[in-house]
């Protein structure tokens, strides 16, 4: 073990892992042998193993009250049992679906849930202070040599950061990049061994993550990759409800930011996550009708409630909306992430969202949607199912059981009482992919 690999002291690493990888190389092929798929590949589990460990170091400070947020977080959030047999990538046995199936998601978004103040202004310049400080701790300036500012990975990586978008609310985005480095030499001289790679850090404040309820629990790791004296990261989340309410709320709005220069453009990424959530997760009905009604993205979108009957903005010209291209949107997303030709296509995932929402208003009190059954009563959770954050993934197996309302009859026996559960659909068409 070299001298610059004992530097690295963080607590989810232990000498097995130093000893078992003691060059970049060598990590490398023992993640190659296990994400050898498409819909998994070594990239992907290369970056979800470096947004681990940075996100073990950057969240240390457990009083800050971290949250993972974002789309990362979805593999983390189905029960055991939930998983529809009907999507899901054939041939994947090793790594679970709930790896496979979720949007390949690039960014490490967090939140500090616990870093707060009456004051506007006085509680952005606490979270900025908080978060940079978080941010440049384990990431060293560009360039930085000759010390141990910005080891990671037990010496295989050194993080460095150059100039973060620091916002008024205090929300703090920036890249974050992991060069990896030949550890035999010590701090001093640490020749890159093979290509950087970014990762795009957003730490959004509480305000921007409103919650209904208390963090749901990770029911696994964020990555399914276990390695000797790696400690896997397993947070608490930002509840199901909360995400979800943002995601269909947004896809309902005018978009914002920048990437519209070149004609209309939306969230298409949302669509899938979306979809994800409703074929995999259980949302309570109560919560998420509060989520929706006061979610913080309607006033600067210039609205007082999401559309009913629901629809996406711009998906038909009604003379006051820019069409927006969503099937081509969403196709052109899907060669990135190969696992999302499993999902239907724009018809399919529109009539699976839309339908969902329009069921909400008449979900009974305390329902719960149950993947692949549609709205039932809540009978019994079981403890292990709503375990306490920190507790171990086994802990987390039981999933909770429902009471299912009947659901009336058609004429051909299936169920009309609820929308057509998610998963199925016609084959969507493949296209070419861009973004995240």
């Amino acid at each position: 073990m070299s001298d610059f690999g004992k530097l690295d002291t963080a607590e989810h690493l232990e000498g097995a892992f130093r000893e078992a990888f003691p060059q970049w190389q060598d990590l490398r092929q023992a993640v190659a042998a296990r994400a050898r798929y498409p819909e998994f590949s070594e990239q992907r589990a290369l970056q979800q193993l470096l947004m681990t460990d940075l996100a073990h170091r950057i969240t240390a400070d457990q009083d800050l009250g971290w949250l993972l947020i974002g789309s990362l977080a979805l593999p983390a959030r189905p029960l055991e049992g939930d998983w529809p047999a009907d999507f899901g990538t054939p041939g994947i046995t090793d790594i679970p679906q709930q790896y496979v199936m979720a949007r390949s998601a690039f960014d490490l978004d967090l939140c500090a849930s616990a870093v707060t103040d009456p004051d506007p202004g006085r509680a952005a310049a606490l979270y900025r202070d908080a978060v940079e400080g978080a941010v440049r701790r384990v990431a060293a300036p560009p360039g930085h040599t000759g010390g141990a500012h910005g080891i990671g990975l037990g010496g295989l990586v050194r993080y460095t950061a150059g100039e973060l978008n620091i916002y008024p609310n205090g929300q703090v985005m920036g890249i974050v990049t992991a060069t990896p480095v030949d550890p035999r030499f010590g701090p001093r001289h640490t020749p890159t061994v093979d290509d950087p790679i970014p990762i795009e850090v957003d730490i959004k404040p509480p305000a921007k993550v409103a919650v209904t309820d208390g963090p749901d629990p990770a029911h696994r790791p964020i990555t399914p990759i276990e390695l000797p004296g790696f400690a896997p990261f397993q947070p608490p989340l930002n509840p199901a409800v909360n995400q979800l309410a943002d995601k269909l709320t947004l896809l309902t709005g005018k978009p914002r930011g920048l990437r519209g220069e070149g004609g209309p453009w939306h969230r298409y990424k949302d669509v899938y996550d979306a979809y994800f959530m409703l074929s995999t997760c259980r949302i309570n009905a109560d919560h998420l009708r509060e989520a929706v009604e006061n979610n913080w993205n309607l006033a600067p979108m210039g609205m007082d409630r999401v559309p009913v009957p629901y629809r996406f903005y711009g998906q038909d010209g009604n003379g006051s909306e820019p069409v927006v291209p969503w099937k081509e949107g969403l196709d052109a997303l899907r060669p990135g992430s190969p696992q999302l030709h499993r999902y239907p296509s724009w018809d399919g995932l529109r009539e699976a969202l839309s339908g969902f929402m329009d069921s909400l208003p008449a979900a009974p009190a305390g329902s719960i949607w149950v993947p692949g059954q549609g709205w039932s009563r809540q009978a019994q959770t079981s403890p292990e199912a709503t375990r306490a954050p920190g507790v171990s993934a086994k802990a987390a197996r039981a999933r909770s059981s429902t009471t299912p309302d009947r659901p009336r009859r058609g004429p051909s026996g299936g169920p009309t009482a609820s929308p057509p559960a998610p998963g199925a659909g016609p084959k969507p068409e493949r296209g070419r992919g861009h973004g995240r």
